[in-house]
């Protein structure tokens, strides 16, 4: 179980690790909300991979409660576009998704952030919380090949089963399958001598 927690978190928070100005945001926005009660947890974003900012600055996506509790931490500010804020020292942006509501307009919701752990300091989901949102978001987003590269991804590192499915969503359970066993296929396995 321990191993699977640290899987998840490897796409979130080792990814804002290697990028000082997005480890300093996210810290900083972790340590205001813990300050004021406020749960809040890191989640993949695209913008780690194919979709990264022009200027090099990595937007950083998680999910909170209320966005609005957010823009009263001090060093963070309202950003372009909506559910969005800015780390006012860094420029690092965040996009915010607010617990209960519908990924991408489908019928799983973003999961409560306080299911989550802390990993180098910063708060991210838990693995099947994970997965749900990478899967509802591969379900129903144009770019669902990224979000689904993330769970195979996750389901190699983790060693996930393909039992895993019945802990999850219906709605992405039989998805969560089709990428378990695509996963298999890239197992590297022993020689047979």
């Amino acid at each position: 179980m321990l191993h699977s927690i640290a899987v998840s978190n490897r796409f979130v928070a080792e990814n804002i690790a290697t990028h000082s100005a997005s480890q300093l945001a996210a810290r900083a926005l972790t340590q205001g909300a813990i300050e004021r009660g406020i749960s809040i947890a890191f989640t993949s974003s695209l913008a780690f991979g194919p979709l990264r900012n022009a200027d090099s600055r990595r937007e950083i996506e998680l999910i909170a409660e209320d966005l609005q509790w957010l823009t009263e931490i001090p060093g963070f500010r309202t950003g372009a576009g909506p559910g969005r804020i800015k780390h006012s020292l860094t420029g690092v942006p965040l996009l915010v998704h607010t617990a209960g509501s519908p990924i991408l307009g489908g019928p799983v919701c973003w999961p409560d952030p306080s299911d989550a752990d802390i990993y180098c300091g910063i708060p991210v989901l838990r693995l099947n919380s994970f997965l749900e949102s990478e899967l509802a978001r591969a379900l129903n987003s144009p770019v669902g090949p990224c979000y689904e590269a993330n769970v195979v991804a996750a389901i190699l590192q983790a060693g996930a089963g393909g039992d895993r499915s019945h802990e999850l969503h219906p709605y992405v359970s039989e998805r969560y399958l089709d990428l378990w066993e695509r996963a298999q296929s890239l197992r590297i396995w022993p020689a047979v001598a």
